[in-house]
Parts: C-alpha cells; sequence; structure tokens
C-alpha cells in the first residue's frame, strides 16, 4: 500500500529521540473483496503497518523507547501514530514495531 524510509521521532513518554524508520502499510485483504470493497476498507482506515526504527542514541535510549508507556512516532510532516514494539536487536538502538493507528504515512 505505501512504505516510508527516512527520518523521523519517537516519543516515548514525553521524551523525542531521533530515529530512522522503515515502515510499511497495507490494506486489509481478501480474497473475497472486491476492489472496491478494498477502497472502501481504506478509506475507512482500516489498515494495518509495521517497520524498524534505528533510534540514533543506541541501545539506551532504544530501551528507554521500549519500556515507555507511551510511545509515538512522529512524521517529518507533523502527523503521529502511536506503536508497539515487537522485538529489539540487542546492542543496537534497532526496534522492530507495529502501529496501533492508522499508519502516518
Amino acid at each position: 500500500m505505501a512504505d516510508f524510509q527516512g527520518d523521523v521521532t519517537v516519543t516515548a513518554d514525553g521524551v523525542d529521540y531521533p530515529a530512522a524508520a522503515e515502515l510499511h502499510s497495507w490494506a486489509e485483504d481478501s480474497a473475497e473483496e472486491t476492489a472496491a470493497e478494498r477502497a472502501v476498507d481504506i478509506a475507512d482506515g482500516l489498515t494495518d503497518w509495521n517497520g524498524s526504527i534505528d533510534v540514533t542514541g543506541g541501545e539506551g535510549a532504544a530501551w528507554k523507547v521500549m519500556e515507555a508507556e507511551d510511545r509515538r512516532l512522529v512524521m517529518p510532516d507533523g502527523r503521529v501514530a502511536p506503536f508497539v514494539v515487537n522485538r529489539r536487536f540487542f546492542g543496537t538502538g534497532v526496534l522492530l514495531i507495529t502501529g496501533s493507528a492508522e499508519p502516518p504515512f
């Protein structure tokens, strides 16, 4: 559906962390759905998104993002969306994330 690759800001419990993101979104799909029905799903916000973020501060900053109660991804144009962390890569700032709202890109 859509892809984004570039710089973002991650806000974790009110603290901003610069990060690089690689994100992907797609509409819910069913083999039985027509193209028109899929278009309605997209318009209704029935999309999923996920990807990875590489928090500039490295492992320490990524750990703070992971432990935060409130996590938000802020796009360069100001759009914002909450997300959950699915996995982290030890020794790096890389986190695999899944959006918990409409894609912000």
